[in-house]
C-alpha cells in the first residue's frame, strides 16, 4: 500500500510541484524519504515488547497532550488554511493528532485491562477510560480537528464495548456524543457550511462544493478501466491539493473502477488481518490489552480509510482526514508505520491462526 502511495503521489503532485516549486519530484522526494523513515520505525517498534506501551500508557498519553498544547501556543505552531494542527521543526512539520490518536488508543486500552474486573461500573468502566482522551479531545477541537476526535472518540466506543462495558452506559455515551457532536456542527459556521456543503454540493459549485465536485467528476471520468496512470486531468489545478486528503479522486480517474475496488479490497484484507491478531491474541494468550490494543489500532487505520474515501466520494461530510500508507504527508505516514510496528510485535506472541 506504501509503495502503490508513493506511485500515486507521484502521480498527481507532479504538475503542482512543478507550478509551485521548480521541481516536480518535491513532493514524492520529500515523500520516499518519510516512507524510509516509517519502515525504520515500523522496524524499531516490532521490536519493542508491546506490553511496555501499557507499562507507560499515561506517560505517553501525557507527552502526546503536551504536544498537542504547544501546537496552540502563538508563534509556536504553525497555522494552515485556518488550521493550528502542526509544529514546525526545520523543513519537517509534525502533526501531533497523529501521534495522540495511537497514544489514546494504547492508554485506553490499558485501562480497560487494568479495571477489567469493574468495568461494568459507571467510574472503571466509562469515567476512568476518558481520563487523559477528553483534554486531548478538547485540544484537538480547539486546533480546530473535528475529524480525529470522532475518529477517536469512535475507536474508544468500540473498545469499551468489546471490553463488556454495560449497553446502558454505552447507549448514553452514544446519545452525549452524538448530542456534542451536533452542537459543535451547528454551532460553527465553518462546520456548518461543510454539512450543507455535504448536503447539496451543487448549491454552490465554484466555491464550497467545488472541490467535492471535481473529485465525484474524477471518478465518474474514470470509468471501468481509467484514463490510465499518470493521464488523469483532475490533478491539473482543478482538485485542489490531489495528492492529499482527495488522492482516491486520482486513483478513481486514472484507475478507474477497478483501481477503487482494489484499494477498498486492501483495506478489508488489513482490517481483517489486524483483527486476526487480535482475535488469536485473546484466544491464545487471554492478552486482554494485546487484544484491544491490536483492534484500536486495526480500527483507526482502517476506519479513517473508509471515511476517506467516503469523503471522496460524496458519502460524507469533508473531514481533512487522509488516507492511510497512500496519501501524501510525512508525520502520518511515519507514525501510521510505527503503529503497524506495534501490531507486528502483537502478532509474534501468537502461536499461530485457527480456522
Amino acid at each position: 500500500m506504501v509503495i502503490f502511495g508513493l506511485i500515486m503521489v507521484y502521480s498527481s503532485s507532479f504538475i503542482y510541484a512543478q507550478e509551485r516549486t521548480g521541481d516536480g519530484f518535491a513532493f514524492i522526494k520529500k515523500q520516499l524519504i518519510f516512507a524510509t523513515l516509517g519502515f525504520v520505525a515500523m522496524f524499531v517498534s516490532s521490536r519493542i515488547p508491546y506490553r511496555k506501551w501499557a507499562d507507560h500508557a499515561y506517560l505517553v498519553g501525557g507527552a502526546s497532550i503536551a504536544l498537542l498544547a504547544v501546537v496552540l501556543v502563538p508563534g509556536v505552531g504553525s497555522r494552515v488554511l485556518g488550521a493550528q494542527r502542526w509544529l514546525r521543526l526545520g523543513p519537517v512539520s509534525i502533526q501531533p493528532a497523529e501521534i495522540a490518536k495511537f497514544s489514546m488508543i494504547l492508554f485506553v486500552a490499558h485501562q480497560l485491562e487494568k479495571k477489567s474486573a469493574g468495568v461494568r461500573r459507571f467510574v472503571p468502566g466509562v469515567l476512568a477510560n476518558f481520563i487523559l482522551p477528553m483534554p486531548a479531545m478538547l485540544l484537538l477541537l480547539l486546533q480546530p480537528d473535528f475529524g480525529s476526535t470522532v475518529m477517536i472518540t469512535g475507536v474508544i466506543f468500540v473498545l469499551m464495548f468489546l471490553a463488556g462495558v454495560p449497553k446502558r452506559w454505552l447507549g448514553g455515551f452514544v446519545g452525549l456524543g452524538g448530542f456534542a457532536a451536533s452542537a459543535l456542527i451547528l454551532g460553527s459556521p465553518y462546520r456548518r457550511a461543510r454539512l450543507m456543503t455535504f448536503l447539496d454540493p451543487w448549491q454552490d459549485p465554484l466555491g464550497k462544493g467545488f472541490q467535492v465536485l471535481q473529485s465525484m467528476l474524477g471518478v465518474h471520468n474514470g470509468s471501468l478501466f481509467g484514463v490510465g496512470l499518470g493521464n488523469g486531468k483532475e490533478k491539473l489545478f482543478y482538485l485542489p491539493e490531489a495528492h492529499n486528503d482527495f488522492i482516491f479522486a486520482v486513483i478513481g480517474e486514472e484507475l478507474g473502477f477497478l483501481g477503487i475496488i482494489g484499494v477498498i479490497l486492501a483495506y478489508c484484507f488489513f482490517i481483517y488481518r489486524g483483527l486476526k491478531i487480535a482475535s488469536d491474541c485473546w484466544e491464545n494468550r487471554h492478552d486482554r490489552f494485546g487484544a484491544l490494543a491490536a483492534t484500536g489500532i486495526t480500527l483507526a487505520l482502517g476506519l479513517q480509510g473508509f471515511v476517506n474515501m467516503g469523503v471522496v466520494l460524496g458519502l460524507l461530510p469533508t473531514k481533512g482526514l487522509t488516507l492511510p500508507f497512500i496519501s501524501y504527508g510525512g508525520s502520518a505516514l511515519v507514525v501510521d508505520l510505527f503503529a503497524i510496528g506495534i501490531l507486528l510485535n502483537i502478532s509474534k506472541g501468537s502461536p499461530g491462526s485457527r480456522a
